[in-house]
């Protein structure tokens, strides 16, 4: 296993007590320190069973001799809350995370439970919410909030217990267009300012397509693992499996049927566009 792994998956099943198929079946994977993995896959395909079992939420079936460690610690019956503390999901109805009757008390309940002192509480709060832009709202209760604000007040939650792991399990996918590019720009800059490794379950091929890595999963197994580029030109794989692909990567498809010549290392909307403008300067 690679050194630089904060997440190490080997050998891992689960089966369901009301099912006989395993909704994960023998997987292993890493996920590098510090980096965005985009987990994709259709409904049924194991992405969130993968979530829980990963804090703990879920034990793995013994077969296999299944091993699951978080930041250097495995996951057994004595390190479950030890690794709960490494590890934040942002679901996707943030309603089911609000316990507080305030954003604030909100935000103060992941603190409470782990026994932070009132005054230190009282330092953190706020800081957190301001830097998920909601510091006017710390006195408002969830419920009066949009979709995206309430999204922003359950990742100052989780990041007011300094995880080292942000999970989005579809957390924009309630979310309309603009909301869901600003909880998403959100994450980045916290990932960058707090050095998080984040990992997005989601069915977004767009989003999945600003990640470092992918991993694509098709009824509880594995199919494969890699960068964009190389999980993202395998058109005719995701075609089968029933995903789509990347916008910029179907205009890219299209601008080569029709005799445009494009380098092979154009990964992204953005280079795409400026290659484009680039070619379009020229002629």
């Amino acid at each position: 296993m690679a050194a630089n792994s904060i997440i190490k998956i080997k050998n891992v099943s689960y089966t369901y007590p009301e099912t006989k198929k395993p909704a994960i079946d023998q997987i292993s994977f890493e996920v590098e320190r510090g980096s965005w993995t985009a987990v994709i896959g259709h409904n049924g395909s194991g992405k969130s069973t993968i979530i829980r079992l990963i804090n703990g939420l879920l034990v793995p079936d013994e077969q296999g001799q299944p091993y699951i460690e978080v930041d250097g610690v495995e996951l057994t019956d004595d390190t479950v809350w030890q690794i709960r503390n490494k590890v934040g999901v942002v679901f996707q109805n943030p309603d089911n995370q609000f316990v507080g009757a305030t954003v604030a008390d909100d935000v103060a309940f992941g603190l409470e439970n782990r026994g932070v002192a009132r005054n230190e509480m009282l330092k953190i709060i706020p800081k957190v919410l301001e830097a998920v832009g909601m510091s006017s709202s710390s006195d408002v209760e969830p419920a009066n909030l949009s979709g995206g604000q309430k999204q922003r007040v359950a990742i100052a939650g989780i990041l007011a217990i300094k995880p080292k792991i942000i999970i989005l399990d579809e957390a924009t996918s309630m979310l309309d267009p603009e909301g869901k590019n600003q909880i998403l720009e959100i994450v980045r800059q916290m990932k960058k300012k707090y050095h998080l490794t984040v990992i997005s379950i989601t069915h977004d091929i767009d989003e999945a397509s600003q990640a470092d890595q992918v991993i694509v999963m098709n009824d509880g197994k594995l199919v494969d693992q890699g960068s964009t580029k190389k999980i993202f030109n395998q058109t005719q794989v995701l075609d089968d499996l029933g995903l789509d692909v990347p916008f910029f990567q179907q205009i890219k498809i299209r601008l080569i049927q029709d005799g445009i010549k494009l380098p092979n290392d154009i990964d992204s909307e953005e280079e795409m566009i400026n290659y484009l403008c680039q070619l379009n300067s020229k002629m």
